[in-house]
């Protein structure tokens, strides 16, 4: 090979390298690609030549934004071996907390057209921190001079907090005396077992004086009788007493007034002590997530139209979250809430599953003693903007959690019901059977197991 050869072919080569450095600096690629136009109400930062990703794999660049009739049109270059559908989604996403912007790519369903060259798919704007953090201030501290839920939301945790003080310091005084009934019970025990040895004794080596004293006690019983005689002839002070029938109406109506009295007494105490209590567990069956959820809890109500609940929803160990498909709710959510009643509709408010909400309970059929049919609506959570689910099956929630259902009373102790959960999101049935026992309820019970055994 000569030297006018070897420099042509260097050149060559210095050529295809320069040529391939511009490509890459230029972003040009010679894989084949189609454009889609993505219509966004607001893109945020989102840049030109932000990546397209779909399942968190690259499928296409952006490749410009611009305005176009007051909206901003982003145009993107997708892999040509990548299909689109007619039914498919474009979001606007973070990777991270901070981190750039790209658009997330669902590519729809087979079932629906597949998108050519050119097609326009309308997008789902990125809600900045800035907004997020104005809707949680309006739910929280209130709109156009309404109060919020804040105010609600410390007046009912200032509520429970002094209800659970009152609980902690009744148990508290309840375990020092039940340790005292156990201490004297032994050491009355310990008593009755040296008293019965010391009768043993004094039987054995008295019984002389006994036999004496069961004489005199014969002749005392006499003396008795005779005494009994002359009083229900009248004869002494203590037979007029019992045979005047004008001092024994007198008698008569003092005790009655004394009775009536002790009677006035006890219905003023019992307005100052009375809160009946009630305990509460539910099972929902999802079909869809093929599981059960636990929820339990307890109701204060210390009058009739008012009550106070606590409870825990969705009970279990937290390394269980989010195990099944379909399965999107949280494991031990914190429900707090004060429920008043107005005729046959009841309002609850609090925390519903740790988060600010509001619940609705109707009665239709209701009469003063019957309350068999109760249809049931929830909303909370309304400033919800989080991914859910099991790895690799995550699912964006935006809109607040709507539940709606219906529960029918078989006795006082057993429900059953229906419902559907999240109708905004993923419309998840439910099927439910709920129980409640009052204090007394499990005082019987508890009764009843020990005698059994």
């Amino acid at each position: 090979m000569n030297l006018e050869t070897k420099v042509g072919f260097f050149v060559l080569l210095g050529f295809v390298v320069f040529g391939l450095g511009i490509m890459k600096l230029s972003d040009i690629s010679l894989k084949k690609s189609y454009t889609l136009n993505f219509i966004f109400e607001d893109v945020g930062n989102l840049r030109d030549k932000s990546m397209v990703k779909m399942s968190g794999v690259e499928v296409g660049k952006v490749q410009g934004i611009r305005i176009e009739n007051g909206r901003a049109k982003v145009s993107a270059r997708i892999n040509a071996d990548i299909p689109v559908y007619a039914d498919g989604g474009i979001k606007i996403r973070l990777s991270g907390l901070i981190g750039t912007q790209f658009l997330d790519l669902s590519p729809g369903t087979p079932q629906a057209p597949r998108l050519k060259d050119g097609d326009t798919l309308w997008g789902q704007s990125l809600k900045t921190l800035d907004q997020l953090i104005e809707k949680i201030s309006e739910i929280v501290e209130g709109k156009d001079g309404k109060s919020g839920a804040g105010s609600d939301l410390k007046a009912v945790l200032a509520n429970l907090r002094s209800i659970t003080d009152s609980l902690n310091s009744a148990i508290g005084r309840q375990r020092d005396e039940l340790k005292d009934m156990v201490a004297n019970f032994h050491q009355f025990s310990e008593d009755l077992k040296g008293i019965t040895s010391d009768f043993h004794e004094v039987t054995s080596a008295r019984k002389g004086d006994i036999d004496a004293s069961i004489v005199r006690l014969k002749s005392i019983l006499e003396r008795v009788d005779e005494i009994v005689a002359k009083i229900q002839k009248g004869e002494g002070s203590i037979g007029k007493f019992v045979t005047d029938k004008e001092m024994g109406e007198e008698v008569k109506q003092t005790v009655t007034n004394i009775k009536e009295t002790a009677q006035s007494a006890r219905e003023v105490l019992a307005r100052f002590t009375k809160v009946r209590s009630f305990w509460e567990f539910e099972l929902r069956s999802i079909p869809a997530a093929n599981g059960v959820r636990f929820d339990g809890g307890i109701r204060l109500q210390p009058r009739e139209n008012k009550y106070y609940y606590l409870g825990v929803s969705n009970a279990g160990d937290r390394k269980h979250e989010f195990r099944d498909d379909g399965d999107y709710e949280k494991k031990n959510t914190l429900t707090a809430l004060l429920g008043k009643e107005y005729g046959f509709v009841t309002i609850e408010l609090g925390a519903i599953r740790s988060s600010a909400g509001v619940g609705l309970k109707v009665y239709p059929f209701k009469t003063h003693w019957v309350r068999n049919l109760e249809l049931k609506a929830q909303a909370f959570d309304f400033g919800r903007d989080e991914v859910r689910g099991q790895a690799g099956r995550e699912r964006l929630f935006k809109n607040p959690h709507y539940n709606v259902g219906a529960n029918y009373r078989l006795n006082r102790f057993m429900a059953l019901g229906a419902s559907v959960e999240d109708l905004a999101e993923i419309k998840q049935y439910n099927l439910k059977t709920h129980l409640t026992f009052e204090d007394k309820d499990l005082a019987y019970l508890f009764g009843f197991v020990s005698f059994a055994r």
